[in-house]
């Protein structure tokens, strides 16, 4: 029999990785008995997103941005008039404004508990916590043109630069020479017209991946791992990386799943919520973490797509109390692949991994 209906909120809905909240859940429908008898409600901030969000929700309200003062009070009050069971929060301006309250909320959040949420908004903390381990790249924290002149003498060229804070690559560059480093650093300021922290850290050429999980109370739920091939308009970003990615892989490595899972156990031995970890290679092929969202990213829907569906496991283990019997997604979902463009929707293919070492 099926159950009493459930209130489930998707905030930012119209977004990129709110949208495909919404898709994975719409796709559970069909063979999912509870996914029948949910209510999906969704926050927006734009006409546009509400527009395209409609589809997959019974209702979108629309809210304050997430970097507004209100959001907070907006998203209590949306929770406590639609009655919400459990809420995924998508975007990284709303899990910072949520971040200081995180803990106070009475339903399950997707974003993680503290105290590791704080690794998940800043890099420089998640660098403090890391530090030391054979995962974590060497970083000089950059706050005057002593450090960077530091970092300069420290690292082989090109060395990486970027922002502490921030989605999509914010401010990042590879440096040559300290002028062209220390000329970005006061562009970035600027135009924001802000003090931000900056990281250096060492050059890693190799393969660039995301690892997404599920954790509770210390516990891995689920997991899968991608790996990012192209990017939109990487031509015309100074890194050649947008954060957007075009075309993606998922794959299967057993040194990724250890190495995150890891890094996950060391930010909290009590882990729960989603936690999306970014890896790149170092040029001994060793993963080393650049980053870790609060939150889902890479696509969501190519996890799905796959058969890790990381939204409909969320909402199964915190609404019902189902988990899956296999925490590891990977060998089953390898091979398959996403191709993105902004005038068609995704593609998506099954390829044979059998020859492809990761």
């Amino acid at each position: 029999m099926a159950s009493a209906e459930k209130t489930i909120l998707v905030t930012a809905c119209g977004s990129s990785i709110g949208l495909e909240v919404l898709r994975s859940l719409d796709a559970a429908r069909t063979n999912n008995t509870n996914a029948g008898s949910e209510r999906i409600i969704g926050t927006e901030v734009s006409w546009w997103g509400t527009q395209i969000a409609e589809q997959y929700c019974d209702e979108v309200i629309r809210v304050p941005r997430g970097d507004e003062p209100e959001y907070v009070d907006a998203l209590n009050q949306t929770i406590a008039n639609y009655g919400v069971d459990l809420a995924f929060i998508n975007t990284d301006p709303e899990v910072e404004s949520i971040a200081p309250v995180r803990d106070t909320f009475a339903i399950p959040l997707s974003c993680p508990t503290q105290p590791s949420l704080a690794s998940c908004i800043d890099k420089q903390v998640l660098h403090e916590e890391l530090n030391g381990t054979p995962f974590c790249a060497s970083t000089v924290t950059i706050r005057s043109i002593e450090d960077l002149e530091h970092a300069d003498r420290s690292f082989d060229k090109p060395f990486w630069l970027r922002c502490a804070t921030g989605p999509r690559g914010r401010g990042s560059i590879p440096v040559e020479e300290i002028d062209e480093a220390r000329f970005w650093i006061q562009y970035w300021r600027n135009r924001d017209k802000s003090d931000d922290v900056w990281l250096a850290h060492e050059f890693l050429p190799g393969r660039n991946f995301n690892w997404t999980s599920i954790w509770h109370e210390g516990s891995l739920i689920a997991c899968c791992t991608g790996q990012r091939l192209k990017y939109f308009l990487s031509q015309v970003a100074v890194s050649g990386i947008t954060g957007n990615v075009s075309n993606a892989v998922l794959v299967q490595s057993d040194y990724i799943n250890e190495t995150c899972m890891e890094a996950i156990e060391r930010l909290d031995e009590r882990a729960t919520g989603i936690y999306s970890v970014d890896i790149k290679e170092s040029f001994e092929d060793d993963p080393i973490i650049t980053e870790i969202n609060g939150r889902q990213a890479f696509r969501p829907y190519l996890y799905t797509t796959g058969g890790a569906n990381f939204s409909r496991i969320f909402a199964d283990l915190h609404l019902y109390g189902i988990k899956p019997a296999d925490p590891f997604f990977d060998q089953d979902a390898q091979g398959w692949e996403i191709v993105r463009g902004m005038d068609h929707e995704p593609l998506f293919r099954k390829n044979d991994m059998t020859h492809r070492e990761i």
